[in-house]
Formats: structure tokens, sequence, C-alpha cells
């Protein structure tokens, strides 16, 4: 009787709150990939111009844990750029941008590794995503890592890395003449500042 009314008591107290933004990633935020060959190491990032998008999912108050119903990132594959004219046509031939032009992060759910809400101003708090990435049309679970700082009560930092092998997503980068290669790890980036409208 006693483990009853206790899992009633918290059926009771944990509440699933819906929410439903409009967010807007800042111009000034950063998505980019780094990885090597077997002369240097590069950097290639999205120069893609983030539109207003609607963000819904549930939050269970007791736990801080949030489930996604509609979050996609788009990004478009041939607005990737490594400030290499022919490295940017090889990228974007790999990926299959011509076929599938965008790159697409859905998020399932995330949840905080402490147990502190996500209401303090100033503060990093360290979160686990859940996600689906889809590259070049296959997609792959993913667990990322996220950093959060709320700035304010409407500006939201978030900070992330995911290390990824190409070949995980049937790409293999074309090199000229074959005598760059192009590692298969690469590192997935993110430092986005999200504005709640």
């Amino acid at each position: 009787m006693k483990l009853i009314l206790l899992f009633l008591t918290f059926v009771v107290s944990s509440s699933i709150i819906p929410i439903q933004v409009t967010y807007k990633i800042n111009e000034k935020s950063r998505l980019f990939i780094t990885g090597a060959t077997n002369i240097n190491s590069f950097q290639c990032f999205c120069n893609d111009k983030f539109q207003s998008s609607i963000l819904s999912a549930e939050v269970n108050s007791t736990t801080n844990r949030i489930q996604f119903n509609k979050a996609t990132l788009f990004l478009k594959t041939e607005l990737i750029s490594c400030k290499n004219k022919m490295m940017n046509k090889d990228l974007h031939k790999a990926l299959k941008a011509d076929v599938y032009p965008f790159i697409k992060i859905d998020l399932i759910n995330a949840f905080p590794v402490e147990k502190d809400p996500l209401t303090g101003l100033n503060t990093w708090h360290h979160y686990h995503v859940n996600a689906n990435l889809t590259i070049a049309g296959v997609t792959k679970p993913v667990l990322l890592s996220v950093e959060i700082n709320k700035l304010s009560p409407h500006l939201f930092r978030f900070i992330s890395s995911k290390d990824i092998f190409m070949s995980d997503f049937n790409v293999k980068p074309r090199t000229p003449f074959n005598i760059i290669k192009m590692n298969d790890l690469v590192v997935i980036n993110f430092d986005m500042t999200v504005i709640i409208q």
C-alpha cells in the first residue's frame, strides 16, 4: 500500500508542461566542421542564415527532462564553406548536395546531468541530448553533450561538439588525384546563440 501511495504521489507531482516557442538563431552563431588530412587540418563553416522556427516540446517539471515534438535544424549543404573552391566542390559532391540539399538534426529528447533547473542567469548547465543526424540521406542516432548558458530570459547560448565518422554516412570525400587523403573522423562543432521570440 505504501508503494502505491508513493507512486501516486510521484505521478501527481510530476507535471508535464507543453511548450511551443518561436526562436531565431543569432547570425553571430558558429556551426563548423573540423578535420584533418595527411597534410594539414581544416575547418569548414556553415554560412547558412537561419529563419525563425517553431519549437514544440513537453517539459517534465520534476526531472527537467524535455521531450521534443517538433525541433529540427536544417543546414544547407551547399553553404558549407572550407574557404577553398576546389575543396568546397569536392565536399559538396561527397555529401551529395544535389540530391540531399540539407543536413538535418532532429532533436528527440534532452535531460540535465545536474539536478539544478535551467533558471539562473549566466550559469552553465550540462545536458545530454538524443538526436537523429541525417547526412547525405543516411540517418544515425547521436548523443550530444551540450553546455547551455541562460544569458537573459530570452537569450540562450548552446555549445557542443560531436565526433563522427563520415563512412558511417556512406560519405567518401574526394581529393584531387588522390594525393591528399582526408581522415574519416571529423568533428561537428556548435556555438550558437538562440533568441526566444
